[in-house]
Order: C-alpha cells, then structure tokens, then sequence
C-alpha cells in the first residue's frame, strides 16, 4: 500500500488562511455579566428559591439597593480569577440556612464560590411585638437587614501560591 500525499494527488487550492476572518468560537469574548444583570439574577434566584422553600407563605421585603450593592462587590471580588465572575459560583444563604446557589456563567468551569451571608433585620418594629403575636400570622413578614456579608473561596491554587 503506498501512501501519497493529498496536496499533489488532489490539487484543490487550499491556502493556509483562514475564510473566515471573524472570530472562532474558541476565541469569541464572552460578555461578563453587568452589574444590574446580576442583580437581576440574584433577585429572580431569590424568588424562585423563595417559592420552593417555605418561606413561600411568607412576605420577605428586602432593602432597594441590597441586590445592587452585592452584585457590585461579587463582581469586585471575582476581578483576580482566572475567569473572572464567569466562574463564579454564588451561594446566597439566609441566617445560617442556605436558600440559592447558583453558576454565573453554566459553561465555565467554576473557580471561586461567592457567599452572599444575609441576616434578619432585628431593628425593624416587628422585633417589638411579643412571640404569640408573631406567632397568630401565617409566615409573617421576613425584613432582610441592609447589611451583609460577602467573602470569596477559591477552589484552585496557582502555582505562584
């Protein structure tokens, strides 16, 4: 069997260019996520989690611009990884309990978590009334206090480190 080479058996004319001059799909820019649009997305992984806990009887009233200002530091934090806050993973968790987690961006591979801690605002004037008040309503109303924490883990290690 003699092997012959393709180039000289079927002159077709292929140049080494590409025909395409866009970029391909391994080298097309993946928009990272705005700030209002992970705001957005926190909100509506709030609510879809919000439904299927229970919690879903319950009103929870959460501050203007808490959502904004976390989405602004999570993309703050998620600036020296790899892939930036398309690998983020965000887990948000209520007092302690965890209520969403969620991927920014599904196809990257994850690199960091993002935990988004919330507390229950002992300030409002529901924290006054006795327990076998708060007890007579049905869920009640869950006030999220302005303040959070947030704090980021890795889940790599670069061999500078």
């Amino acid at each position: 069997m003699e092997i012959l080479p393709v180039t000289s058996q079927f002159n077709v004319g292929f140049s080494g260019e590409k025909a395409w001059n866009g970029p391909t799909w391994r080298e097309a820019p993946v928009p990272a996520p705005t700030e209002t649009a992970l705001a957005q997305r926190l909100e509506r992984e709030l609510r879809a989690a919000k439904g299927a806990s229970e919690l879903a009887t319950a009103e929870v009233l959460v501050p203007a611009e808490l959502l904004a200002r976390a989405s602004r530091q999570t993309l703050a934090l998620a600036e020296g990884e790899p892939c930036g806050s398309r690998g983020a993973a965000v887990i948000v968790d209520v007092a302690g309990r965890r209520l969403a987690a969620f991927k920014i961006d599904p196809n990257t591979l994850t690199t960091h978590e993002i935990h988004l801690h919330l507390e229950h605002d002992a300030t409002n004037w529901t924290s006054l009334l006795p327990q076998f008040l708060k007890n007579l309503t049905r869920g009640g109303t869950i006030i999220i206090s302005p303040q959070f924490t947030i704090e980021k883990k890795k889940l790599f290690r670069s061999q500078a480190e």
